[in-house]
């Protein structure tokens, strides 16, 4: 699989390294990068051993690109994707799939026989689909309550905002339940199948965000919804949250329960599982793994043609429809 990548911000601190290491493992081939400068093209293409392009129309053009990445701003999604689905090309898209779910339609409406993946890693993350299979296997008996708690500091570090500062404009797609949010909800559905009824509350609590930076995006929100099963869903999540200590995950069933644990977003931190079926809680899968793991192991899947997991367009339309209905009461 020949891979040329679009975006080289957040590219370089998972996507890159990640090709870099598979390419020398002979599972893809990191053929081409474009950014829409020259100079910086140049520099991250003679870093890992590709070819630069200027603007992505020209990575998407080129014939030795077999899938493109695009690794931007949601906000640019729509025009890229659709480049590179014109061309042929096959499509891994950085999580949040687009700004709206209008745009997201007309990204999947436009595939072919191509493949269109997003990139929400953490179904790759061990201790998450090991929680998956046993929920499948019956551990916890019948679901009857799903309840999540994700806190993070992000954009209270000068160094988040300097990184993503985007993410505190609202006009980019960007806000808690749309980034960070978005990887908890695919999660969700993905373990405990589609989500309805969906109710929410969201705020903007800090509406500035260090250096100076303004901020309109959501930053804190809540949503309760429904499985198709009747369990009761609900997730508590915020990127402001000076003292947040991460993400929980707890399963409540009529046999068991299920603990999932974090110190950060899932797609780069490492999940510890616990569980119990008599009352004394035991870990099951200790918080083990690199930053980049769960992304790699999507990468592989790829590659190999291993489709079972991986998250769709479909899938990431879904997630934002979510979003939508959580945040429509403002």
């Amino acid at each position: 699989m020949r891979i040329g990548v679009v975006g080289a911000s957040y590219a370089q601190g998972t996507h890159l390294p990640v090709y870099a290491a598979l390419a020398a493992e002979g599972v893809v081939e990191l053929v081409a990068v474009a950014t829409a400068h020259r100079e910086t093209a140049e520099a991250v293409a003679e870093k890992y051993g590709a070819r630069p392009h200027v603007g992505f129309e020209a990575l998407c053009a080129d014939p030795d690109v077999d899938l493109v990445d695009v690794a931007t701003r949601p906000s640019g999604h729509r025009e890229m994707v659709l480049a590179a689905l014109d061309a042929g090309k096959d499509v891994l898209c950085e999580a949040p799939l687009a700004p709206t779910v209008a745009d997201g339609e007309a990204m999947a409406a436009a595939l072919g026989g191509q493949r269109g993946i997003v990139d929400m890693q953490s179904r790759f993350r061990h201790g998450l689909v090991e929680l998956r299979r046993l929920v499948r296997d019956g551990f916890v008996g019948r679901v009857d309550n799903v309840a999540v708690e994700a806190f993070y500091p992000t954009f209270t570090q000068p160094a988040a905002v300097a990184g993503s500062g985007w993410c505190a404009d609202a006009r980019f797609g960007a806000s808690s339940l749309r980034v960070h949010g978005l990887h908890t909800t695919d999660l969700l559905r993905w373990t405990f199948g589609e989500l309805t009824d969906v109710r929410g509350t969201v705020a903007t609590r800090q509406p500035e965000w260090p250096g100076g930076v303004a901020a309109t995006s959501v930053d804190s929100a809540a949503y309760t919804a429904r499985t198709a099963d009747g369990a009761v869903v609900s997730l508590h999540t915020s990127w402001v949250a000076p003292f947040g200590a991460g993400f929980r995950l707890l399963v409540h069933g009529s046999g068991g329960m299920l603990l999932a644990e974090a110190a950060g977003h899932t797609g780069h931190f490492p999940v510890r599982l616990s569980g119990t079926r008599d009352g004394d809680l035991r870990e099951l899968v200790p918080a083990e793994g690199g930053a980049t793991d769960p992304f790699a192991a999507l990468v592989r899947a790829l590659a190999v043609g291993d489709h079972t997991d991986l998250p769709t367009f479909a899938d990431g339309i879904a997630a934002l429809r979510v979003a939508d209905a959580a945040e429509a009461a403002g």
